[in-house]
């Protein structure tokens, strides 16, 4: 009881003694311009070999594609097929089978479009 007593008492007491709780110095205001975010900006003449990245993007893409697809249609397979014989988890996982798929096709199909964003020169 004592010894928690004295935790109590060091843990409220000690930040105080120490100076830990001190008020801190003014805020200094703020010199010069800082830095300048209008000068940044993608540069696809500076990336070497662009049009590599985009054919191992389109090629990605290709196979996500036939991958969602591939899922999409295992999935169906067995959703459609779990119940004719009487097994309803394998229906069940058909179907999230199905849902993820149909996610992974769209993270996949969208690769291309956040490449070329990103390649872009605004």
């Amino acid at each position: 009881m004592i010894l928690q007593w004295m935790a109590a008492v060091l843990t409220v007491r000690a930040p105080a003694v120490m100076g830990i709780l001190a008020a801190p110095d003014p805020t200094p205001a703020p010199s010069g311009g800082g830095f300048d975010f209008d000068r940044i900006r993608p540069d696809p003449g500076a990336v070497p070999r662009a049009d590599l990245f985009y054919t191992l993007v389109n090629a990605s893409l290709f196979l996500g594609v036939v991958a969602a697809v591939a899922g999409l249609v295992a999935g169906a397979i067995a959703f459609g097929v779990g119940p004719i014989f009487g097994a309803h988890i394998i229906s069940d996982r058909g179907k999230s089978m199905m849902w993820k798929a149909g996610l992974v096709a769209i993270v996949i199909g969208s690769v291309t479009s956040i490449v070329s964003f990103l390649l872009l020169e605004i």
